[in-house]
C-alpha cells in the first residue's frame, strides 16, 4: 500500500480533537507517529465518559477518531529523568505538533527555539484557538468558541429570527482545522528535507473558519455588511437550484447551475415535458421561476424518493437526497470508495479517513488508537534505552508504561 509518509517520524504532544486530528492524518498517510501524553492522560479521553458526546457502548469512538494508527507513551517532562526521554524524542523525530499555550510552552521550555536548539531540521507545528498574534493569542479555545462562534460560522447558519444559537456537531471546527495543519505540515516537510532547515507552522481554528467562510468574509470586506441569507422563497434563485418535499417527506437537492443545459433533461425526467417549450427561452423562463418552482414542487411533491432517484439518474440530473449520518454510513460512494475505514478492534466501528487517497488504493487503519502509555517500552528501547533502565524510569515515575 502506497504510504507517501512512511519513514516520516512524528512525536504528537498536544490533546483534546482539534491538533490531535493533524497527527491521525500523517499517520493515515504511512507517518510513524507517537502520541505523548502526561501521566493524567489527554482530557480527551473523559469526554464521552462526563457526558459531552453520546456514549454508544462504552466505547470512546472521539478519541479513536483522531487518535488512530498512532503509538502511544506517557512521560513527566517535568521530572528531570522525563525530560531526557522527551529531549531524545525531539531529537528522533522529522514533526514535532503541539496545541499548548505559550504559557505551557514556555514553562515545560518547549518554545520553538527550545526544540530548534535540539533538533535543527524539525518541522514545529502548532494549533491555536485564536492564533499566534494579537488579542486571545495566549488564550485557549475549543471549535465550539473559535470556529463556531468567534468565526462567525454559527452566526450565518442560524436563523436570524431564531430565539436560539444553533448548535455545532461534536468536533465539527476540529477535525477539518486539523486537516488544513496537516496541510502545512506537509508543505513545511518538504522545505525541511529541501533545505535541512527547520520550519515553524502555525495554524487556528480561527483561521480554519476563515478559510471555511471565505466567500462570506470576502462579501463583508467590500461591503462592511454581512451576506443577505438564502430565503425560502421559490422563485428566489432556479428552479434547478432549489430544494424539494418528495412525496414520503424527504429533501430532494436540485443543484444544476447551467439551468440552459439542464433544462430539457429535468423536465423530462420529472414528466414535465409540456414546460420544456413553455420556458425554452432563458429570459421567458428566468421571469417565471417563482410559478416553474411551484410546479416542479408539486410534481416532486407526488413523487417518492426511489421513482425521483431513477427518473433523474437517467436523464444525468446532478442532485441528492439529504441523508442522515446512518444513511451516510451505508451510501455505497462511501463504501466503495474507503472513506469510512473498519476500526480493527471494534467491528462495528467506522472512522472517517482522511481525505486523501494515493495509487488507487484504499486506507486503512493500521492499528487503534493507544491506551495510556501502552508503547512506551517499545518507544524507549527503540530511543536506546535498555530495559533495566526503562524499568528505572517506570519506577521513579518520570514515564508511565501500560501493565
Amino acid at each position: 500500500m502506497t504510504q507517501p509518509l512512511a519513514g516520516i517520524k512524528v512525536l504528537d504532544f498536544s490533546e483534546h480533537g482539534f491538533v490531535p486530528s493533524s497527527a491521525a492524518a500523517l499517520a493515515d498517510w504511512g507517518a510513524d507517529v507517537v502520541k505523548l501524553e502526561r501521566p493524567e492522560g489527554d482530557p480527551m479521553r473523559e469526554i464521552i465518559r462526563q457526558g459531552l458526546v453520546a456514549d454508544v457502548d462504552g466505547y470512546d469512538y472521539l478519541f479513536q477518531l483522531v487518535n488512530r494508527n498512532k503509538r502511544g507513551v506517557s512521560i513527566n517532562v517535568l521530572a528531570p529523568a522525563g525530560r531526557e526521554v522527551f529531549e531524545r524524542l525531539v531529537r528522533w523525530a522529522d514533526v514535532y505538533i503541539t496545541n499548548q499555550l505559550p504559557r505551557v510552552r514556555r514553562k515545560l521550555h518547549t518554545e520553538p527555539e527550545d526544540l530548534f536548539a535540539l533538533n535543527s531540521r524539525l518541522v514545529f507545528a502548532r494549533g491555536h484557538g485564536q492564533g499566534q498574534r494579537g488579542e486571545g493569542a495566549e488564550q485557549g479555545g475549543f471549535d465550539s468558541v473559535s470556529f463556531w462562534s468567534r468565526g462567525g460560522i454559527g452566526h450565518m447558519l442560524t436563523d436570524p429570527n431564531a430565539d436560539s444559537l444553533l448548535s455545532p456537531r461534536p468536533a465539527l471546527g476540529d477535525v477539518p482545522s486539523g486537516m488544513f495543519l496537516a496541510g502545512g505540515i506537509c508543505a513545511a516537510l518538504v522545505h525541511a528535507q529541501r533545505t535541512g532547515e527547520g520550519v515553524l507552522v502555525d495554524t487556528s481554528l480561527l483561521n480554519g473558519a476563515n478559510w471555511t467562510l471565505g466567500p462570506d468574509l470576502a462579501y463583508a470586506s467590500m461591503t462592511g455588511a454581512e451576506p443577505p441569507r438564502h430565503t425560502a422563497t421559490p422563485g428566489a434563485r432556479s428552479p434547478l437550484g432549489w430544494t424539494y418535499r418528495t412525496g414520503d417527506r424527504r429533501w430532494l437537492m436540485l443543484m444544476m447551475l447551467d439551468e440552459e443545459r439542464y433544462w430539457r433533461p429535468t423536465c423530462r425526467a420529472l414528466g414535465r415535458e409540456e414546460l420544456i417549450e413553455k420556458y425554452a427561452d432563458g429570459t421567458v423562463r428566468r421571469a417565471a421561476w417563482p410559478e416553474i418552482c411551484n410546479q416542479l414542487a408539486d410534481t416532486i411533491g407526488s413523487l417518492n424518493r426511489v421513482e425521483l432517484r431513477d427518473r433523474l439518474t437517467r436523464e444525468n440530473c446532478i442532485f441528492s437526497f439529504v441523508a442522515s449520518p446512518p444513511e451516510v454510513v451505508i451510501d455505497p460512494a462511501v463504501t466503495e470508495n474507503g472513506y469510512l475505514m473498519a476500526h480493527p478492534n471494534h467491528p462495528p466501528l467506522r472512522l472517517a479517513a482522511a481525505p486523501a487517497q494515493f495509487d488507487n488504493e484504499l486506507p486503512a487503519i493500521r492499528r487503534a488508537g493507544p491506551d495510556k502509555g501502552e508503547h512506551t517500552r517499545e518507544v524507549l528501547t527503540e530511543l536506546g534505552y535498555t530495559a533495566e533502565e526503562i524499568d528505572a524510569l517506570i519506577a521513579s515515575e518520570a514515564v508511565v508504561a501500560k501493565a
